[in-house]
């Protein structure tokens, strides 16, 4: 779920939302070097920016600039998912990036330390607090209640119900573009939902993303993703990630969701799809 609920007086949309962590994605390796180095290979590297628009390579001079030793390293990045794709893969990316290098140097940070480090990770992008929250262990299921920036993810001791199929158009999505179609009223806050492990889905199926409408009016493929999914038997759940273009189904048996990868596969086989591991 994505709920717009208001603007903040920096000007960013306040954000109430459920974000789910899957072990799948991008990969991050380092190594001590002479100089700082990021270089990048996998099926979506040729869409990144290198140099000082990556980033990775921005994460690193943040993170040198509070911890001095951390200065040189070689950094690789093997991308594997859709750039623009709205499921954080490059705020995973410059989080997996700070927690390597301090693992590296041998840098141990104290409860209280990560606290500071992930609120002071908010420069480097919306989604990264909860992306270092993560690394650092502290769950897999998040409720963000704000912008991102300005406090620490709820952490929620739960997982999603279900298989996971990740399906993405190759189409990516503007946010800028999306978050500027979104004009009050706003949705009605709330507040973060007390789970038990019996009723998160039933929560899910009554709310939804309050980005999904206009992005499907910048792209109407996501649509489509979303009906064949939905309509797939045994899902349960059929939402859009983030601010798109990518697109999950949730199914209660790993059959099914087989069965729905190939009918995607068939009918969008330009499209990035792929069944994502439980967490």
């Amino acid at each position: 779920m994505l709920h717009v609920v208001g603007r903040m007086a920096d000007g960013y949309h306040h954000l109430q939302s459920l974000v789910a962590f899957v072990p799948m994605g991008d990969q991050i390796t380092v190594k001590k070097s002479h100089a700082l180095r990021v270089t990048a290979d996998g099926p979506f590297a040729e869409q990144l920016p290198l140099g000082d628009d990556n980033i990775v390579t921005t994460a690193a001079h943040w993170l040198a600039k509070m911890y001095p030793s951390i200065d040189q390293a070689d950094i690789h990045l093997t991308k594997n998912l859709p750039v623009s794709s709205g499921i954080g893969g490059g705020s995973s990316d410059a989080a997996a990036t700070v927690a390597a290098l301090l693992d590296l140097y041998g840098i141990s940070l104290s409860l209280k330390e990560q606290k500071h480090l992930i609120l002071a990770s908010g420069t480097l992008g919306a989604d990264v607090p909860l992306c270092l929250a993560h690394q650092f262990g502290h769950g897999s299921l998040m409720w963000v209640d704000g912008s991102g920036r300005e406090s620490l993810p709820v952490y929620l001791n739960h997982q999603l119900p279900g298989i996971m199929v990740l399906v993405n158009p190759g189409k990516p999505i503007s946010t800028q573009t999306i978050f500027q179609q979104i004009t009050p009223p706003y949705t009605s806050s709330q507040a973060c939902p007390p789970f038990l492990a019996t009723d998160i889905l039933a929560y899910l199926k009554a709310q939804k993303n309050d980005l999904m409408e206009p992005a499907i009016r910048q792209e109407p493929s996501i649509g489509e993703i979303i009906e064949i999914l939905q309509t797939s038997p045994g899902c349960t759940l059929a939402r859009m990630s983030g601010s798109g273009a990518t697109c999950f189904g949730l199914f209660g048996k790993t059959q099914q969701a087989l069965v729905a990868l190939a009918h995607i596969q068939k009918h969008l086989p330009q499209a990035w799809s792929i069944i994502a591991p439980k967490g």
